[in-house]
C-alpha cells in the first residue's frame, strides 16, 4: 500500500512516545541536530504530538506500548523503536501490520542500546549462513532474554519466542573457581548464546537442523573479543563472513542515536518511497531442548587425595559418553581439586556424569560446573 507510504509533504512530523531519559535524550539530540537530520532524510523534519504524527519514535520500555504502535502502524506510520520486551513479544504482529499498511518497523536500538548489530543480520549478512551469535550485554540492562530472541529470529531466520530462551542467573563465583579458569585463560561472563546445532533432530522433528538459544555464566577464551570488552558487544560467525565484532556503549545517548538512525531511514523512505527490509521466518528451524545441546565444560571437582582417584574419576567421564581435554590438579592437605575440561558434549550427558561423580566415594564435591562457549572443541 505504497499510498500509505509515500509522502508528499515538505515536512514529516515526529513523536517521540515515552518521558523517561531515553525519550528525554532523543528529543534534546534532535533539536540539536535536526537541520542535519533533515538533509540526511531529504525532507524537513518537525517534533509534533503522537495523535498525528507521520513517524513515531517509541522510547518506552515495556509492552504497554504495545496499543499505540500497532495503531500507528496501521495507519500507515512507520515506527522505530528500542523497546526490546515489546519487539521480542510482539514483534511478529507489528511486523505483519507494518507489511499490510505499508510502513516501516526499525528496531536497531531494541538490540544492545548503540550496538549496531540489527542492520548486519538482517541486510550486510542476508547473503551468507550465520553460524553463531555471541554477547554480552549490561547485567543492569535490557532483558538479555528477549535480545536473545530477537538476535535468534534474525540470525537464523526462525520465530524465537522469549519461551524458546534457557536463561540461568548470574550469581556468585567461588573465588578459587575463577583463579583456576583464569590460569587456564578463560574468563567468566554472562553470556548470550544463539547457535546452530550441527546434530541432525530426530524423525519427529522431520530432521531438520536445530537451533539453540540460552543466557547463562559461561566461560570464553582470554583472546576471544567478548573477553576483552566491557558490555555491550556481539560477536556473529557466518559462513563466509568469517567472525564480526559489535560492541557499543550501554548509555541513553548510545541508544538514542540508533533511534535517530532508524528514525531517518524510516524518513527516507516515506520520502522515496521506499521500504526497510522485512524479517524473515522461512527457515522454521526448531529450538533444540537443552539436554541435547553439545558444548564444552569446566568442572571443579573436590576429591580425596589418594591412589586411583583420578583414574576413577576419568572413567565415569568415559562411562557416559563424556571425553576429557584437558585435567588440571591442584593438592590441598588430605583433599585435591581436579579442574577439568571436556570436549563437546551433550549436556545430558555432562550431567548424568556430575550425577555420578556425585556418588563416588572418591568425590567430596563437585564445586563448579560451567559452560565453555567461543572455543573449538
Amino acid at each position: 500500500m505504497d499510498q500509505h507510504f509515500r509522502s508528499a509533504r515538505s515536512a514529516l512530523e515526529v513523536a517521540v512516545l515515552g518521558t523517561g531519559a531515553l525519550a528525554e535524550e532523543v528529543v534534546r539530540i534532535f533539536r540539536h541536530t535536526v537541520d542535519d537530520l533533515s538533509e540526511r532524510a531529504g525532507t524537513r523534519l518537525t517534533l509534533g504530538a503522537v495523535s498525528g504524527a507521520d513517524l513515531l519514535v517509541d522510547a518506552t520500555a515495556t509492552t504497554a506500548s504495545s496499543t499505540t504502535v500497532l495503531a500507528a502502524l496501521r495507519a500507515g506510520r512507520s515506527v522505530v523503536t528500542a523497546n526490546t520486551e515489546l519487539i521480542a513479544e510482539h514483534g511478529h504482529r507489528l511486523a505483519s501490520a507494518a507489511e499490510e499498511y505499508g510502513a516501516d518497523l526499525c528496531f536497531e536500538a531494541a538490540v544492545g542500546g548503540g550496538v549496531p548489530v540489527v542492520r548486519p543480520l538482517t541486510q550486510s549478512l542476508s547473503g551468507d549462513r550465520v553460524r553463531q551469535v555471541l554477547g554480552v550485554f549490561p547485567l543492569d540492562g535490557a532483558n538479555p532474554v528477549a535480545q536473545a530472541a530477537i538476535l535468534a529470529t534474525m540470525a537464523f531466520h526462525t520465530r524465537v519466542e522469549v519461551a524458546d530462551v534457557h536463561f540461568e542467573e548470574f550469581g556468585a563465583a567461588d573465588p578459587h573457581a575463577l583463579a583456576a579458569a583464569e590460569a587456564l585463560s578463560l574468563r567468566l561472563r554472562q553470556l548470550t548464546v544463539c547457535t546452530r546445532v550441527s546434530e541432525q533432530s530426530g524423525p519427529e522433528d522431520g530432521g531438520k537442523e536445530q537451533i539453540s538459544v540460552r543466557v547463562h555464566p559461561a566461560l570464553i577464551p582470554a583472546a576471544h573479543p567478548l573477553a576483552q570488552v566491557d558490555a555491550p558487544a556481539v560477536t556473529v560467525e557466518a559462513d563466509c563472513a568469517g567472525q564480526l565484532m559489535f560492541s557499543g556503549r550501554h548509555a541513553p545517548r548510545a541508544t538514542a542515536s540508533a533511534l535517530l538512525g532508524d528514525l531517518v531511514t524510516a524518513a527516507r523512505n516515506r520520502v522515496n518511497g521506499g521500504r526497510a527490509p522485512r524479517a524473515s521466518y522461512y527457515a522454521e528451524l526448531p529450538v533444540a531442548p537443552l539436554g541435547d545441546t553439545p558444548t564444552r565444560f569446566y568442572l571443579n571437582l573436590h576429591v580425596t587425595d589418594h591412589a586411583g582417584a583420578l583414574a576413577r574419576v576419568a572413567s565415569t567421564f568415559a562411562d557416559h559418553g563424556v571425553s576429557i581435554e584437558r585435567v588440571r590438579q591442584e593438592h590441598h592437605n588430605d583433599a585435591a581439586h581436579l579442574i577439568v575440561l571436556t570436549h563437546r558434549a551433550r549436556e545430558s550427558a555432562l550431567t548424568d556424569t556430575v550425577d555420578a561423580l556425585t556418588d563416588a566415594s572418591c568425590v567430596r564435591a563437585v564445586r563448579t560446573r560451567w559452560r565453555v562457549e567461543g572455543a573449538d572443541g
